[in-house]
């Protein structure tokens, strides 16, 4: 979207009427370093969060759109959203009666949109407090190795959380994909190190993933790993995640101390992630296979763990059973991990 294009607050010619309505509400067009991730606000954006020096108040929503410019290489213009009783809008002579049938039309419009995935609050009623849990963990966590969040719509429903289009899929259907079949166990350890660099971040900051598996690992086009859904991430108190009633947690990637004390501490994604490093080499092969949630929890009970699969490298599997010791204190960190991997 440019200044002189439909849709932005210059598009088009308007009546004294609508010059007015547009002046009133600040309709500025303002420039964002791409670079910056402020404190967000309640904003409506395609491709950034919205600056708080930008002219849009708190409590208003934004259109961010990214511009390429062969001077200045990227830029962000923010765009104020107006909402009336006949609908949002950016341009008064072009309203919508709802925000995403808005931000489907100026994407439709900008020839340099950016493609992103979309997460939709359930219809079946995810609580509001689970889901904006969900984005402000989003917002705290900012790594490359985690998949970027984009822009919020928490101000109607249903609730959006916008993130960057990781256009491989997830990790576990690419592995037992033809393709996938084919990769060979130096990209499969690549694979295990690009996770473990985001993982250790989130060790660093405090912060359990509690869902780590491959169907959680998304890849984009260079087969690039980035660590998504954080619907059960969790900011440790006092290093540990104590569960509530009733919560749910992955059974075939959960260490044990989860089900006899019900906590979580780094220490338990470091299990989750030794079964992860099981998946990468069966080519994304269900743990425990046969086995029910709680035949898998009896099998963990009793102090048994899988067994080496055929064409993996003992010093792989030594690497699994470190992170499958039955006390959490023995695992390694994420750092050490990273440091075994990397000497394979």
């Amino acid at each position: 979207m440019s200044d002189g294009q439909e849709g932005s607050p210059c598009a088009e010619p308007q009546d004294d009427r609508e010059h007015e309505e547009q002046q009133s509400e600040d309709q500025d067009v303002k420039e964002h370093n791409t670079r910056y991730v402020p404190e967000a606000v309640p904003a409506l954006v395609c491709t950034s969060y919205c600056d708080p020096e930008c002219s849009v108040r708190r409590g208003c929503y934004a259109l961010l759109v990214k511009h390429w410019d062969p001077k200045l290489d990227f830029r962000v213009m923010s765009y104020k959203v107006s909402n009336r009783p006949s609908g949002y809008y950016i341009n008064p002579r072009v309203k919508f009666i709802s925000l995403p049938e808005l931000v489907k039309y100026y994407h439709r419009l900008n020839g340099n949109n950016v493609r992103v995935s979309v997460k939709m609050q359930s219809v079946e009623g995810t609580p509001n407090q689970a889901f904006l849990r969900e984005v402000s963990i989003r917002k705290a966590l900012q790594h490359g190795r985690l998949v970027q969040l984009l822009a919020v719509v928490t101000q109607s429903q249903p609730m959006l959380i916008i993130t960057e289009l990781m256009s491989q899929g997830n990790l576990n259907s690419y592995l037992r994909s033809d393709l996938g079949r084919q990769l060979e166990l130096v990209l499969l350890i690549d694979f295990a190190l690009q996770v473990l660099d985001g993982m250790r971040y989130m060790e660093e900051n405090a912060y359990v993933h509690r869902d780590l598996r491959s169907a959680n690992i998304l890849l984009n086009g260079n087969l690039e790993c980035k660590i998504g859904d954080f619907s059960l991430t969790q900011k440790l108190e006092e290093q540990r995640y104590i569960l509530l009633k009733d919560e749910k947690v992955a059974v075939k990637w959960t260490a044990p101390e989860v089900f006899r004390e019900e906590t979580h501490t780094t220490k338990s994604d470091v299990w989750s992630f030794g079964i992860f490093l099981m998946e990468l080499v069966t080519f994304g092969q269900t743990p425990y296979l046969g086995l029910t949630f709680a035949q898998t929890v009896q099998f963990l009970e009793s102090g048994l763990r899988m067994q080496r699969p055929l064409g993996c490298p003992e010093e792989l599997y030594h690497v699994m059973l470190m992170c499958w010791e039955e006390e959490p204190c023995s695992r390694p960190s994420f750092q050490l991990l990273q440091d075994l991997l990397q000497n394979l």
